[in-house]
């Protein structure tokens, strides 16, 4: 029997609810400051073969990338022959994957005796081992940075549930902090679980074949309306190029090419002229080169309300040359994958807001400005903490750019002060603040970005940290200005300053500080010139 409208929707509605429930349920049971602050984490529904049919929303790059990670499953595992005691992990950037720390968790979810979906995680784990702890930064090759884990079936009863299981012990054996390791994969599975557990009651409720029906019919009308959003857009070629700062890998500006072909109802995106992949960690994997277009294109639709699926990648055809930054060859170190995936991000609705100028934004920093603070102590325990810092985004038309936000492939939540000084007691936070006047001045402004300081509380802190648009900040357009850069420096207790490079790893002695600022956002058009106050005459 066909589902009708009314149902659909019904059906639908459960289906958004159960992805909702799963990010409040990863969020609540994890154990890491960067997963259960930070909300560095994403989940999904997908249909057997691996398709997303519904997600909440969490971090963009790592949604998007779900399918991607999945998309070797059926052709390496016989799908019917899976259970609920089996699940897959992987992580590889060279399979589908994006960078190491960020593990997937995929469970099949069986009903009436067959596979009818899968409960999708990702969470951007805290250590994944490596030479560096929380990041690898001085990393050339992926062996550096960490356990590399294949799509790989296990026993969830057997090789994980039991402390002595193989997977357990395995990942356990290989991560500085595996208490909070182990943890935050014990939160994904609780967040799978809940998937399993609800579609279940979905399909108990309104049938199987009506909820396999829905699914299939949700994705196509997705892909319709996606669509219709394209036809919108006027046809041509529309290019734009962005760099990134390679000077900590010796090189100067490394560039990323764009032209975004619209052509009917669908899409092309060539990245023909971008730069080589680089001897350093700041490769862009193409699982999340995809993530960054996609991403970048659903921003700039004219229509914003289309629910984002599997169907709305269909429209979209993407062409990435092989050996280049976006789409490197195996064994490049990726760890600082976001830098250019940013670019990527920033490129796309540059060359979009030529097509759709009513909808054009002035760039933000859009920089995934991260930095992980560690110390082992005499009994050989680690504390590891990882922080990912926001920016100013740009301004558009109607208003000014948000302060303090993550990049919006990324979306990372800033960390309260009071959880990170709870859980850690190797650094404090001496000030968090907004920096005035560093988003670029327009019609409407960009947004401001931050400054947080971090106080070393003993000797031999590691600290690490990546970032970009040091030399320059993020594009005004229309007339607008440009934000301003950001920097990372080092106070030492004696009051030596040491800049940073936008890639480094230091060492702290008691009384160090690390002094992290973002960079502002563009401004829109030209400022106007506020006339002077009157002068009172007595």
């Amino acid at each position: 029997m066909a589902v009708d409208t009314s149902e659909l929707s019904i059906i639908k509605a459960g289906l958004d609810a159960i992805c909702r429930e799963m990010a409040v349920n990863l969020r609540r049971s994890a154990i890491s400051s960067i997963v259960r602050e930070a909300r560095d984490f994403s989940v999904a529904l997908t249909d057997a073969r691996g398709e997303v049919v519904s997600q909440a929303e969490c971090i963009p790059i790592m949604t998007a990338g779900i399918s991607l990670a999945m998309k070797g499953l059926g052709a390496a595992f016989e799908i019917s022959s899976l259970t609920e005691d089996d699940a897959f992990l992987m992580n590889d950037p060279f399979s589908g994957g994006q960078h190491l720390q960020d593990v997937y968790l995929f469970t099949p979810i069986v009903v009436g005796g067959a596979v009818v979906g899968f409960g999708a995680s990702t969470a951007h784990h805290v250590d994944l081992g490596g030479m560096h702890a929380g990041i690898s930064t001085q990393a050339t090759e992926i062996y550096q940075e960490g356990l590399r884990i294949p799509l790989s079936r296990f026993s969830v009863s057997r090789d994980f549930d039991d402390p002595r299981g193989a997977v357990r012990q395995m990942i356990a054996a290989n991560v500085r902090v595996p208490d909070a390791v182990i943890g935050d994969l014990r939160a994904q599975f609780a967040a799978n679980r809940t998937a399993s557990r609800r579609l279940k009651e979905l399909m108990q409720r309104h049938g199987i074949g009506e909820c396999l029906e829905a699914m299939e019919r949700l994705k196509d009308y997705s892909e319709q309306r996606f669509r219709q959003a394209i036809a919108e857009i006027p046809d041509g070629e529309y290019l734009a190029t962005e760099h990134f700062d390679g000077r900590a890998y010796g090189l100067d500006d490394v560039p990323v090419c764009v032209q975004v072909s619209v052509h009917g109802d669908s899409i092309t995106v060539r990245f023909e002229g971008t730069g080589a992949q680089v001897v350093g960690n700041v490769n862009c994997p193409l699982a999340s080169t995809v993530s960054a277009v996609q991403s970048a294109i659903r921003c700039c639709l004219p229509t914003q309300d289309i629910d984002f699926n599997e169907g709305c990648n269909r429209p979209i055809d993407i062409e990435v040359p092989f050996g280049s930054v976006l789409n490197p060859a195996a064994p490049a170190a990726v760890r600082s994958r976001l830098t250019p995936a940013s670019r990527v991000f920033n490129a796309v609705v540059r060359a979009l807001s030529g097509a759709l100028p009513q909808n054009a934004v002035a760039t933000g920093f859009d920089t995934t400005t991260a930095i992980a603070l560690s110390s082992l102590d005499s009994s050989g325990a680690y504390q590891v903490t990882l922080e990912i810092l926001g920016g100013g985004w740009g301004a558009c038309a109607e208003h000014g750019g948000a302060d303090a936000l993550d990049n919006p492939i990324s979306n990372c939540a800033n960390a309260p002060v009071e959880s990170l000084e709870t859980d850690y007691d190797h650094f404090w936070i001496e000030e968090y603040a907004l920096v005035s006047g560093s988003g670029g001045a327009g019609a409407t402004d960009g947004g401001k970005g931050i400054r947080r300081v971090y106080v070393a509380k003993h000797d031999n802190v590691k600290v690490a940290g990546y970032s970009d648009r040091h030399r320059s900040g993020a594009e005004g357009i229309f007339g607008g200005k440009a934000g301003s850069g950001g920097s990372h420096t080092i106070i030492r207790a004696t009051g030596t300053e040491i800049p940073l490079s936008t890639n480094y790893e230091e060492t702290l002695a008691a009384g160090d500080r690390i002094v992290v600022v973002t960079g502002g956002g563009g401004g829109f058009g030209e400022a106007c010139v506020k006339p002077a106050a009157p002068t009172l005459l007595k």
